[in-house]
Formats: structure tokens, sequence, C-alpha cells
């Protein structure tokens, strides 16, 4: 059976031509990958799948309890790589073209309040070691722009914008130049406290000798957490970014430093606070969408959950007729 060959001109032509992200690739992989040992099997090839074999195939995954989310993915990369093969001839037609999406579970994004968001910028940003600097800046960046977390931890040098100032010095602008999914660029918004932060982090990598990384946060180094202790690093095994892991790491550490319960807290918590803060404040909702990197209107759209429960909860406490008994 050739099943490895066409899924792996399949990722290819994903990377190559359509510049999907790196966790996406991966995940269609994964999908690809169990739904080959089903049919190895059954003894089917790619060329003879029916969607009778494919729905089969999902009412295993029912029975073991599979959400819909995962489901619904699982999909879309059959639909995607059945029209792959249908373009290269190999197939006559896509068996997962008519697939129905289930339905997926109404969950609303959890979210911290902005006191809480601001308890921990405020307590971050006041510990001066090479620890408290990197997450610091991490954490106003997070907020500012509202960036995925593997944006976040990948951003490279070259996503800082430089400028000159009305005195003729130095600075950075207010955005950031990032690549999100597909490999799709925006413009990522930066307040004045996240520009003072970067700046302050740009000369801390410096005298720790990562200026020729070309990653903004450097990963596979200890950072120290005393106050005022930078210690320079002669020489780095590889060059590359911290994880999504030990940032997620740090937020936790952080969170319960400031007695802020850490499973409350995670990267994309910090993404869902910066989305609903803005909206709470009257920012328009295709101005989120932008913000947030979304291609589609309708992911942007679960905010507004939020949104109704919070003009609900007005209406109920100040509408006058809400007082009478």
């Amino acid at each position: 059976m050739n099943h490895n060959s066409h899924i792996s001109n399949f990722l290819e032509k994903l990377k190559a031509e359509d510049g999907l992200a790196l966790n996406s690739t991966m995940a269609y992989s994964k999908d690809l990958e169990l739904f080959t040992k089903f049919l190895v099997k059954k003894n089917i090839e790619f060329e003879n799948v029916k969607i009778d074999d494919i729905q089969d195939y999902f009412y295993d995954l029912h029975q073991e309890n599979f959400k819909a989310a995962s489901i619904s993915r699982k999909i879309s990369c059959f639909r995607n790589f059945f029209k792959f093969l249908e373009n290269e001839n190999i197939i006559k037609s896509n068996p997962a073209l008519y697939l129905q999406v289930p339905k997926r579970d109404a969950k609303l994004p959890k979210f911290l309040s902005e006191e809480e968001v601001l308890k921990m910028l405020n307590f971050i940003n006041s510990d001066k070691s090479e620890f408290g600097m990197k997450l610091s800046c991490m954490m106003e960046i997070l907020y500012a722009a509202g960036l995925r977390v593997t944006e976040l931890v990948s951003l490279p040098i070259a996503a800082i914008q430089e400028a000159i100032d009305e005195k003729g010095e130095k600075t950075l602008r207010n955005y950031l130049i990032v690549k999100g999914k597909g490999g799709k660029e925006r413009i990522a918004p930066l307040n004045k406290t996240a520009i003072r932060m970067l700046i302050e982090y740009s000369e801390l990598r410096k005298k720790l000798g990562q200026e020729k990384s070309k990653w903004l946060f450097v990963g596979k180094v200890q950072a120290s957490k005393k106050n005022g202790e930078i210690k320079k690093r002669n020489s780095f095994a590889k060059d590359t970014h911290i994880t999504r892991q030990r940032f997620h790491q740090m937020i936790k550490e952080l969170a319960a430093k400031v007695e802020i319960d850490p499973s409350r807290v995670h990267p994309h918590v910090i993404r869902h606070s910066f989305a609903t803060h803005l909206l709470n404040s009257g920012v328009d909702l295709r101005v989120l969408q932008e913000l947030l990197g979304h291609s589609d209107i309708s992911t942007t759209e679960i905010y507004t959950h939020i949104l109704d429960s919070k003009l609900k909860e007005l209406v109920f406490h100040h509408h006058p007729l809400s007082k009478k008994n």
C-alpha cells in the first residue's frame, strides 16, 4: 500500500504551497496517520475509499468519545487531503466532500479580570532579575497585542520596528510585524509600557550576549532570578526560542506569587482577556478580528457571548424597571 507516499506529498504541498502553520501540519499528519491504521485493518487503499468508509471511521471515533471540535478538524483534513488526491488524478472524486460537520459545544472563553491582569503585570514589572525582565516583556507584549502563544515565543528580532524620535534618538515603533497562521502577516500594536519593557529587555539581551540570536526570546537559557544579577553567557548550544511549555510554567509561577489560582492562568487566557477587555471597552468586532488575526469573523464572534452577559447584567441592575418589586 502507498498510503505513506500520498500523505507525505500532501504534507509537503501544505508547507510549500499553502504556508500552513507547523502545528496545523502536524495535526493533519496525526489525523491521517490514525485514519491510515483504520484503512490498513480493512485492507483499503486511498484510491478506493468511499464516504461510507469515512463514516464508519467517525462512528468508531464517536464510540471513543472524541470531541466535536476534534471531529470537525479531521473532516477538514480529509476534505483537503482527498481534494489533493483528486487534483493529482489519483482519485476520480472527493469522498469526503459532503461529510457533515458536527456542531461544536458552545464554550465561552475563559479570561481574567482587568484587575487580575494588572496585578500580575505590576508585580512582574518590579522584578529586575533576568527572569523577571524576560517574563515582564513577554507578558506586556502578550496583553498589549493579544498574540497567540506560538506567535509570542517565536517572535524574531525582525518583528521589532525601529524609529527615530523627536530628539533624533533611536526608539521603537508602537507595533510589531507578526506572522500568524498560514504565514499571514499583521500589525500587532504595543502600548507605552510594552515599548518601555521591550527596550529594557533588548538591553538585557545585549548584556547576556544574546544580540546575535534571531529570536527575541532566546530559549534553553537558565535565567537568574536574583534581582540585578546579570550573567553573560559566552556561547549557546543552539539558537532556539523559548518554548510554549516553558512560558506556560513561568506565568503559572507568577500567578501563584500574586495569589491567583494558577489553574486559571494560561497564555491563551491572557489572549482571551485582551479580547474581552477591548470588546467591553467598545472596540468594534471587525477591529478585534484584525487584531487577533482571525481569518473568519465567526471565530471572533464567540466573544460577543461575554458581552451579551455583561449587557444583560447591566440591564438587570440599572434599568429602572428592574428595581420594581
